[in-house]
């Protein structure tokens, strides 16, 4: 989680702006994380489609697993459960075998991406083994319409606002056709999308700040793409359907957080001339957040507890045969806790700032009449020196996940195949040393970053001769990987900006592990001039051959995203996109069954501010 309270006021109002990738609640200096990347919406040139394409734009950032507008991602190699997600600061928790997908917030409702990459259990516990990423939603202070439309997908979306700065409230709707890819292969990327973001802050007893936000999410009729469909496997969510709700009250010396996330979705999985399986998913996470900073002459302190709970976990089968049999059994009813003290300090000596912390982790998990416990505790040690625009900062922490109710205890059909949970699943570790390097300048900046991680008892999916999947624990992996990255404006108008990653991962039995994203390196130049703003973005992703389980080998391949902003008058602003400009035909990722990607989109978009 990070929160970074801006508090911009007025007589009358405190603004407050929550940013969650370093848990800095009360917004204090010594507690910044600098090595947060951040990027908002308006600076990507792919299609305002899904949070995945949004995030391949961050060196070390990948798309994993199967297509559609539920495709998931990775950080450095690290994805699905291993990767913390918060919206507005609201942990996404969820029984998707692929990860704890975002998507069902629309993007034309994401105001900016924060992503702290690497270990982070000390701050957020089980499932931040790989990072944090948080998405902040808009909080309009003045009326916004934004209408776009995607050819030949024919994607449409609507997004509205209006807000003052103790108020707003912003919607979107939209909806998509499947589409095909350069080389004519079907994709089943449908969609239909509704949701909402309220906001309201102020004061109480005029020594209190608050805020509270919603936000709900209806979604329909969501495709998954894969190169099953639509001759073997038709995979569908019928329906998608979110309830976030968070409220805030803060001093500048304390905080408490509560919150609460429903959701309930359905997963259809029809297998042609065999068998159709309807799984039902519902479930109610609540939560809360206390934290409290001391400062003194040598030192600065922080505290915290956080307490996340999941109640009603509820999974179900319906299956019906080719004869209409219909057969239904309950897979998951049950529920977890996670509690969790922690304590971290900040020693200033001269310009140099030397961290550390530690964090009890206690779990419980209870499936009808299993159930399980564990608890583990977490370290972190860092060394920062800043001098005029140059960071440097070498860290080592360590970091655990526990296994998710659906790597335990889930027995049941998924868009996968029939897949069995293992409820003697170890709990996964890690221990990670990394090096960061960052030099700001008006004209140029750039960052590096070295990393390198040992992870026991690394939980994997793997198929059984049967062609079904299990989950077993590997153990020992060894991750490593770096990130180079540089912005360069050479004069008035011009920008240019180059970056590469590249990451492995390697059991100790010399097999590779599945998941890790070839080198992929990105270059971007934008030019402005007047009111017009031009943007050509090229990204190569260079060949995999180092394959895990359940993948294949992948070609290189070069994806061009383009885009023209024209501003009208002060308050109209016109863009074209253009996606997959040479209309390439390639795979999204090394999954066994992943989908290629798209072909050429061309995107029309008009906004207006007040």
């Amino acid at each position: 989680m990070i929160e970074l309270m801006g508090l911009a006021a007025t007589t009358s109002h405190v603004e407050v702006i929550e940013v969650y990738a370093g848990k800095n609640l009360l917004k204090e200096a010594v507690f910044t994380d600098n090595t947060v990347e951040s990027q908002p919406p308006n600076s990507f040139s792919s299609p305002n489609n899904t949070i995945a394409d949004h995030l391949e734009a961050f060196p070390g950032l990948n798309k994993t697993g199967q297509g559609g507008l539920f495709q998931s991602y990775s950080i450095r190699g690290l994805g699905g459960w291993r990767i913390r997600t918060n919206v507005d600061g609201i942990p996404i928790i969820t029984d998707r075998r692929a990860g704890n997908s975002a998507s069902f917030l629309p993007a034309g409702l994401v105001s900016l991406y924060d992503v702290n990459k690497g270990s982070n259990s000390l701050l957020h516990g089980s499932g931040a083994m790989g990072g944090v990423l948080n998405i902040s939603t808009i909080k309009p202070e003045q009326p916004l319409f934004t209408l776009a439309h995607q050819m030949p997908a024919d994607a449409t979306s609507l997004t509205v606002g209006y807000g003052t700065l103790s108020n707003s409230i912003a919607t979107s709707v939209r909806h998509s056709q499947n589409e095909k890819s350069a080389s004519g292969q079907p994709l089943h990327a449908q969609y239909t999308q509704f949701a909402a973001a309220l906001y309201q802050q102020g004061h109480l007893f005029e020594r209190f700040d608050y805020n509270i936000s919603w936000i709900p999410s209806m979604g329909s009729d969501i495709g998954k793409s894969s190169n099953q469909y639509p001759d073997y496997q038709v995979a569908v969510y019928p329906e998608d359907n979110h309830s976030l709700l968070q409220a805030t009250l803060h001093t500048d010396r304390w905080l408490f957080k509560a919150f609460h996330h429903y959701q309930n979705w359905d997963s259809l999985v029809e297998r042609i001339n065999k068998r159709e399986n309807l799984t039902r998913y519902q479930s109610h996470t609540y939560g809360s957040n206390l934290y409290s900073s001391a400062h003194g002459q040598l030192a600065s302190w922080r505290f915290g507890i956080d307490w996340v709970s999941r109640n009603g976990i509820k999974i179900s089968d319906r299956e019906t045969s080719t004869d209409n049999l219909v057969t239904e059994q309950a897979l998951i009813d049950g529920h977890t806790i996670n509690l969790a003290p922690y304590v971290s300090t900040a020693i200033k000596l001269n310009d140099m700032t030397v961290n550390l912390g530690v964090r009890y982790d206690y779990f419980k998990a209870q499936n009808t009449n299993m159930s399980r416990s564990d608890n583990h505790i977490s370290y972190q040690a860092s060394a920062e020196r800043q001098r005029e625009n140059q960071l440097l900062k070498v860290s080592y922490s360590t970091a655990f996940r526990f296994p998710s109710m659906t790597e335990l205890y889930f027995n049941g059909v998924t868009p996968r195949g029939d897949t069995f949970g293992n409820p003697s699943l170890n709990p996964e570790t890690s221990n990670t040393f990394e090096f960061n390097y960052i030099y700001s300048h008006q004209t140029f900046s750039g960052r590096f970053n070295l990393y390198q991680s040992k992870l026991e008892n690394f939980i994997e999916r793997t198929k059984l001769p049967s062609g079904d999947r299990t989950y077993n624990n590997l153990q020992h992996v060894d991750l490593n990987g770096f990130e180079l990255a540089f912005d360069f404006t050479p004069f008035t108008g011009h920008s240019l900006s180059w970056n590469v990653a590249k990451q492995s991962a390697k059991q100790n039995n010399g097999h590779y592990v599945q998941g890790i994203a070839p080198i992929k390196a990105n270059i971007k130049h934008r030019f402005t001039w007047r009111e017009v703003e031009l943007s050509t973005e090229i990204t190569h992703r260079f060949r995999k051959t180092e394959t895990g389980s359940g993948e294949q080998p992948l070609p290189s391949a070069t994806m061009i995203n383009t885009y023209a902003k024209w501003q009208f008058d002060r308050h109209w602003v016109g863009t074209i996109k253009v996606s997959n400009l040479l209309n390439k035909a390639f795979l999204t990722t090394a999954d066994e069954d992943a989908p290629e990607i798209p072909q050429r989109q061309i995107s029309f978009q008009l906004d207006w501010r007040n």
